[in-house]
């Protein structure tokens, strides 16, 4: 697997004589530092390569995206070739799971390699109640108290003004992505013969208040082989019950790993 790629989005570069590159989008007002502790969880000989968004932390200066089209665009342009060279997945969490499906979907329309699996973490079908508020729901107070109330900010950040004068931009624009939802490429959820022809695993957290299971459940309209996971934790499972969340994931990586080149791997379990 060709290794010499390294696209602007991604923090570092693909690690050689990996098996499964794991490609890893964030949440809204989130960045790849969420994912920086996966690497040391995960089977050996599966790559993460967490995804930066631009507008933040490494890639503050940059001009940050506010349509999910233009997004996918761009991230497919960026990763496409790396993403063709060799056997991948994507997990994506929240709004990086429309990030992720909107990708694998630019691959396959270009004719370019699909992912193994498709992991979707906490963000209801994009055809079903939007998982998130739209960008002009709340002012700056209520956007901040919402952030809290589902995990996404630490209460702390209500007592500095000054913190929530970067963080909000960024969040209204991230919701921007979520809210443009029908420019992201994904098939119609009413066209059975249009479903992506790649497996996809859901995961929806047990005591996620932001979220609700039937709608990740509806992921199931977009692709050819779905499943849905429930795990203990809120919105940001990952985070908050990371023993069971990895214990689920990496038992489905595992099989990703052991498969032979070029064989379709085995079925969840």
């Amino acid at each position: 697997m060709t290794t010499d790629v390294l696209a602007p989005c991604l923090v570092r570069a693909p690690r050689a004589g990996a098996r499964l590159r794991l490609l890893c989008f964030h949440h809204a007002g989130g960045g790849a530092s969420f994912f920086a502790s996966w690497q040391g969880r995960v089977p050996a000989g599966v790559d993460v390569l967490p995804v930066q968004l631009p507008g933040r932390e490494g890639r503050f200066r940059e001009r940050r995206f506010q349509d999910v089209g233009e997004a996918v665009a761009a991230l497919d342009g960026e990763l496409g070739a790396l993403l063709d060279a060799g056997p991948w997945a994507a997990y994506g969490h929240s709004m990086g799971a429309l990030l992720a499906a909107g990708v694998a979907a630019a691959r396959l329309r270009a004719g370019g390699r699909g992912p193994e699996t498709l992991f979707l973490g906490a963000y209801a079908a994009p055809h079903r109640t939007p998982t998130l508020p739209r960008p002009d729901a709340y002012d700056d107070v209520g956007l901040a108290r919402a952030l809290v109330d589902f995990g996404g900010l630490d209460p702390v950040f209500l007592e500095r003004e000054d913190w929530l004068r970067v963080l909000l931009p960024v969040v209204r624009d991230d919701l921007r992505i979520c809210a443009s939802h029908r420019r992201a490429g994904l098939p119609d959820p009413g066209d059975a013969g249009a479903r992506l022809p790649v497996r996809a695993e859901a995961f929806t957290g047990t005591g996620d208040a932001l979220v609700d299971p039937e709608g990740v459940r509806a992921w199931g309209r977009y692709v050819r082989d779905f499943r849905l996971v429930s795990v203990p934790g809120g919105h940001f499972f990952p985070r908050e019950a990371p023993e069971p969340f990895f214990a689920l994931l990496n038992r489905s990586l595992a099989r990703l790993v052991a498969a032979p080149p070029g064989a379709p791997p085995a079925a969840p379990g």
